[in-house]
């Protein structure tokens, strides 16, 4: 076990949320002999039998609705990390001395294996997903999940086998891991984001910044000077601090004549030709100095490195063209669920831009993502529930144009497009008023572009 935690596994434990995470967790805990009660709030016709194999393994099921004597009967209460931190009932057993603890840290706690964690508003996932790869090119064994694809905890169950664990770590992830110590830390940027689950801004970025907090002195932590809130707050953390910058010759990791310089002390430097690769964009330029950093502090050889980046085209629904239609070009960003995500979007392109947004409104602000669309947007198509809150903050800026759903507003994009124009679907806003998830949302997008017929 890892220092600084329970060293004895607890009698009662109490799983909150029963998606893939959580059924996860109560997997682990049963093979431990562990007495586990489950709930979520969604009723049991939600889960279409996905629940069975635990029932039969003798979980205790609470669906429909959360019983406040379930979280007081426990020792140990562990969250998925959709569920709020400060629900009525776990704020109870908080005052009780009950511990509570995310899956990802309860999983975290099982293994013995390098964790490189990943965090960030907006790139974590590609950045997680690259440092897979350029892991498996240097010949190691790795498991790339977390926030992204394979919760922790599924990895533990399934028995593989790994010289070290890439993880995606979400913010929600992080405000339940009290002891969490990734080997090498990664934080991309923070911009607004999840405002709706956090009491102000600054709360959020204590959670990014968090990734850092229980390192020690021969640990590795990396920090994007690009981002101004990554640079301009003080990094009080014991890891060995290691710095992204761009245009900055004296981080140790900059880009000078289309070629990332990666010199990290004590370590041979090496460059990487960025004129070739698939990533483009100041973001993904940012995202490829984090991942070479942290390749590096674990002496991963520079040609896998390269290697990697000649070869990885990206992730589904992150800027991804999707085709050209009588000479507009279609790209698919849903995954661009807040405006800082939308900003680094419209930044990769050099042509006017028709951006289709909307969803679940998320409480951030709008004004850097107005101005901009000021510059570079040709009109802004939006729809769902967050229109009325976008039309007001847009409109002013560029032609702004309300729709209930995706379809209505694609369609006029469309019409209003010219040859030479881009049309991005970068809603700034979850998915979760009109889909099931932003995946859904962007193969919904992409259904609609290759509907157009020739062109």
């Amino acid at each position: 076990m890892k220092s600084g935690t329970p060293s004895k596994l607890p009698e009662k434990a109490l799983v909150v949320g029963m998606g893939i995470s959580g059924r996860s967790v109560c997997e682990l805990l049963l093979n431990r002999g562990i007495e586990v009660t489950a709930t979520d709030l969604r009723p049991s016709a939600s889960f279409a039998g996905a629940l069975a194999g635990l029932k039969e393994r003798g979980c205790r099921l609470r669906l429909g609705s959360h019983h406040p004597d379930d979280f007081l009967g426990v020792e140990q209460i562990i969250v998925s990390p959709g569920v709020p931190f400060d629900l009525e009932p776990l704020e109870e057993a908080r005052r009780k001395g009950i511990e509570i603890v995310g899956e990802m840290e309860w999983a975290w706690r099982q293994v013995d294996v390098p964790v490189i964690a990943v965090t960030g508003t907006n790139g974590k996932t590609t950045t997680t997903a690259l440092l897979g790869e350029i892991f498996k090119a240097s010949g190691k064994r790795v498991f790339v999940g977390g926030n992204i694809g394979t919760p922790l905890s599924r990895w533990l169950l399934n028995g593989d086998e790994a010289d070290y664990l890439v993880l995606e770590v979400s913010s929600f992830q992080l405000d339940t891991a009290p002891t969490f110590r990734p080997e090498v830390g990664v934080l991309l940027n923070v911009t607004e984001d999840h405002l709706d689950r956090y009491r102000d801004f600054s709360e959020y970025v204590e959670s990014k910044f968090s990734i850092f907090a229980n390192q020690q002195s021969g640990d590795v932590a990396i920090i994007n000077f690009d981002d101004p809130i990554c640079r301009n707050r003080p990094y009080t953390g014991k890891g060995r601090l290691l710095i992204a910058g761009r245009g900055d010759p004296s981080a140790d990791a900059f880009i000078e004549d289309g070629f990332a310089i990666v010199n990290i002390p004590g370590k041979n430097p090496f460059r990487i030709d960025l004129r070739s690769p698939h990533l483009k964009g100041m973001h993904n330029e940012e995202n490829i100095l984090a991942a070479a950093l942290a390749s590096s502090a674990l002496d991963v050889p520079p040609s896998a490195v390269r290697e990697t980046l000649n070869s990885f085209r990206g992730l589904p629904h992150r800027v991804e063209w999707v085709r050209k239609w009588k000479g507009i070009d279609f790209y698919d960003d849903s995954k661009g669920t807040n405006a800082g995500a939308v900003i680094r979007a419209l930044e990769s392109f050099d042509r006017p831009v028709l951006l289709l947004l909307g969803g679940t409104d998320k409480l951030g602000s709008y004004t850097a993502l107005a101005q901009l669309l000021k510059k570079k947007g040709k009109g802004a198509f939006v729809y769902g529930e967050a229109a009325p809150r976008l039309y007001r903050d847009l409109h002013g800026f560029v032609p702004t144009f309300v729709y209930d759903g995706l379809e209505g507003a694609f369609k006029r994009a469309v019409e209003a497009a010219r040859p030479g124009d881009v049309v991005l679907l970068s809603p700034a806003c979850s998915s979760f008023d009109q889909y099931d998830s932003y995946a859904q949302r962007g193969d919904h997008f992409k259904r609609l572009v290759q509907g157009l017929g020739e062109g």
